[in-house]
């Protein structure tokens, strides 16, 4: 390809900021669902959720122009709503937050065949939700990224605008700190099962 030619995500963007319908319905088509499930994530609730992928949105259109094509359209995507989702993250922190997301995340699970392993996961979850809470920004949002969000590693690196090793170490601390404080809850074993209760698809 060459140097010159315009990327296909570049294209897409110019296409979009100009009015392009089709563009924007390709755009909520490729981010929509993402979007949305990061606002579920960090907004606590359903009804805020929506709210918030609307102004993600609504952030989203307003910006496209400044784009360059620098670097992939979904990483700088993603960045932009993971600012506007950590902004409403910071507002409600102290708000009751945990309870609501807890109950409304429990809600969207799959249930398990095992009854006693699935009040035993619920519970860890509801643990993990209520330690977040308690944790230091900078660590309880890569958890919420990386391991309730279900991102990888680069995307969590490219929503941060931090460099990959620094999310890997900085993941490292967070799971250690909430294995600690879900362990101070639960015991041990509570502690010990953290990781696989992390796993699980919340959305």
């Amino acid at each position: 390809m060459c140097a010159d030619r315009p990327s296909p995500d570049l294209l897409l963007a110019r296409r979009a900021a100009g009015g392009g319908a089709d563009a924007w319905e390709e755009l909520i088509a490729l981010y929509g669902e993402r979007f949305y499930n990061l606002a579920f994530h960090f907004a606590g609730s359903a009804a805020d959720a929506d709210d918030l992928t609307q102004e993600i949105f609504l952030r989203l259109h307003r910006s496209l122009r400044s784009y360059r094509g620098d670097v992939p359209l979904a990483g700088w995507a993603l960045r932009l709503s993971r600012n506007l989702c950590i902004d409403h993250y910071r507002r409600a922190r102290h708000e009751r937050r945990a309870v609501a997301l807890s109950e409304e995340v429990l809600a969207r699970l799959p249930a398990a065949d095992d009854p006693q392993a699935e009040a035993q996961r619920r519970q860890q979850l509801q643990e993990v939700y209520r330690a977040l809470e308690e944790m230091p920004e900078d660590l309880a949002e890569v958890v919420l990224l990386r391991d309730l969000q279900g991102w990888t590693l680069e995307e969590t690196a490219a929503s941060l605008d931090l460099p990959l090793g620094t999310v890997k170490s900085r993941l490292h601390r967070a799971r250690l700190d909430l294995s600690g404080r879900i362990t101070a809850r639960l015991g041990a074993r509570g502690g010990s099962a953290l990781v696989p209760a992390l796993e699980v698809e919340t959305c």
